[in-house]
């Protein structure tokens, strides 16, 4: 310690030799305390005021460093006052101190591309993080990284190979990159390539952390994404038991921040709506879940920490599921309520104009609800498929199973319009008119896309073709053609042999053509499975 008798800038000399080793092993507050001490002794020291700023941010004390800065002379600091406020979840303000006359330094540029895709400004973060490697050089792992989450985001995903080539990024670069990359995978259909990419961010992310000695319940955390991603996929791949197993483990383990188990909470809530008997008593049930991420104080957003970490994607998500629930519960006024609310947040937002025209079909204003649903025809692919679905339906709530073929044969999205749901459904309808011919030209179109389709995931266009294939075997069976019937039946066995050997199609089939060709018969009936032996 100093002694008393040492001079004004001996004492803060050894001070500042005290300081050095706080702030190495990051012991913030003594380090603060110290720095104080100088500031006492030498008010206004520029070294001194410098360190405070960087030692109340690195130990993450962002209120109390907003406050020091604040209290600064004008236009000090401005990079770590934005970076304070970004920090506390205050997006706009943050972004506005950015725009003031700053140096356009890679750093100011780095947080201005994270702020516009926290704000779900996906554009200008690119444009950002575009300008980040053209005009400052810089190419990161971490900045690749963020480049393609914010393309992903941004419903660009189509373009991410491309953007990965022309930053020289690898998914085996890392876990996140790897994680991103399956993001988009996914975002573009490609569920089986998206799968392994998320395989292997989850073996690398394993690898990183113990390297790091990170401890196992910590590693579990950190690497909950990407387990709750690989459940998602699992869902759309059609295992079901194997996803919500996976999501209830993370939820019962509760090994992850809460933004994750949000997301995890929804995506198993929605997993299980399709399944539950009761679906009334189900989605009151899960309503009480919902309602625990709202915050009571401040209609319309979420928990203060779901609020500042997660992406507006995820809380619109949320919200909308939020407001689904509350009209399958006949909270009919609280959707209302609610729909108002998330409306002039979310401008624009199809998913909620769903959830306002469910609301009005089920308060009987039809008209109002076609018309909206019209309007969003021309949107992205799935949604615009759940309003035509839901347009169909309302006509055939009508009686008007001709208007209901006919808002489907508008449909001009080839995708869309290929759907095996919508094919389903334009089938069910022309068959119950009945117009057989109608519904085999349907299906021969739509088999005929599917085998054409450049864009379909491997294992959805070869569940489609089968599918599809099968139909045909039955429409020809109904409109008494054997011969065609036999042959469409041959192709499916090429398709997929073990869904092809369903007895009950087989026999049909046999018991059909034995009535015109007894030796096709046999030759059919020798498909069928072997009986099980009895024990």
């Amino acid at each position: 310690m100093a002694s008393p008798k040492a001079s004004k800038e001996d004492q803060v000399q050894a001070l500042f030799t005290k300081l050095a080793p706080l702030i190495k092993g990051q012991q913030h507050k003594k380090a603060v305390r110290t720095i104080d001490s100088i500031l006492k002794l030498q008010p206004g020291d520029q070294d001194a005021v410098k360190c405070k700023v960087a030692v109340l941010l690195e130990g993450s004390s962002f209120q109390e460093a907003l406050e020091y800065i604040n209290a600064l002379p004008a236009n000090s600091f401005q990079f770590e006052q934005a970076y304070a406020l970004y920090r506390l979840n205050r997006l706009q303000d943050s972004l506005q101190i950015l725009a003031q006359n700053m140096p356009d330094t890679p750093a100011k540029s780095l947080l201005e591309a994270q702020l516009q895709h926290r704000l779900g400004n996906y554009t200008a973060a690119i444009a950002t993080y575009n300008k980040l490697v053209q005009q400052h050089k810089v190419k990161s792992l971490e900045v690749g990284t963020n480049v393609v989450a914010a393309y992903v985001s941004g419903g660009r995903a189509h373009e991410v190979p491309a953007v990965m080539d022309a930053l020289a990024l690898k998914a085996s670069d890392g876990f996140e990159i790897a994680f991103n990359q399956a993001c988009a995978d996914v975002a573009v259909g490609k569920l089986d390539a998206a799968e392994q990419q998320l395989l292997l961010a989850q073996r690398l992310g394993r690898e990183t952390l113990y390297e790091d000695d990170v401890p196992e319940e910590e590693v579990e955390a950190e690497l909950a994404p990407l387990t709750s991603q690989l459940a998602y996929v699992a869902s759309r791949l059609g295992r079901s038991e194997e996803a919500s197993t996976s999501y209830q483990d993370l939820l019962t383990k509760h090994q992850a921040e809460e933004n994750v188990l949000a997301v995890v909470q929804n995506n198993l809530l929605a997993l299980q709506s399709g399944t539950q008997s009761h679906q009334k008593r189900f989605a009151g049930e899960a309503l009480k879940k919902f309602e625990g991420l709202m915050d009571s104080e401040r209609p319309g957003l979420l928990l203060p920490g779901l609020e500042a970490r997660l992406s507006e994607h995820q809380k619109q998500a949320l919200h909308t599921n939020h407001a689904l629930l509350l009209l399958l519960t006949s909270n009919s006024k609280a959707c209302q309520l609610k729909l108002d609310l998330l409306k002039t947040r979310y401008l624009g937002s199809a998913a909620l104009a769903l959830v306002e025209a469910s609301l009005l079909v089920k308060d009987g204003s039809l008209a109002a609800a076609d018309k909206l649903l019209t309007g969003l025809q021309s949107d992205r692919p799935v949604i615009s498929l759940q309003a035509v679905l839901m347009r169909a339906q309302m006509a055939v709530t009508n009686d008007d199973q001709a208007q209901a073929i006919n808002i489907l044969d508008s449909i001009t999205d080839e995708e869309v319009r290929h759907k095996p749901a919508v094919l389903a459904t334009q089938l069910a309808l022309q068959e119950q008119q009945p117009n057989l011919a109608g519904a085999i030209s349907t299906v021969q179109e739509g088999l005929t896309w599917w085998q054409n389709s450049m864009t379909a995931d491997e294992t959805e266009k070869s569940t489609a073709q089968s599918w599809l294939q099968q139909q045909i075997v039955q429409l020809q069976l109904k409109a008494g053609d054997r011969q065609s019937a036999s042959q469409a039946f041959q192709k499916l066995q090429s398709l997929d042999r073990t869904s092809a050997a369903s007895a009950k199609m087989l026999g049909q089939l046999a018991r059909a053509s034995a009535q015109g060709n007894p030796q096709q018969a046999l030759a059919l009936q020798s498909n069928l499975p072997p009986l099980p032996k009895l024990t």
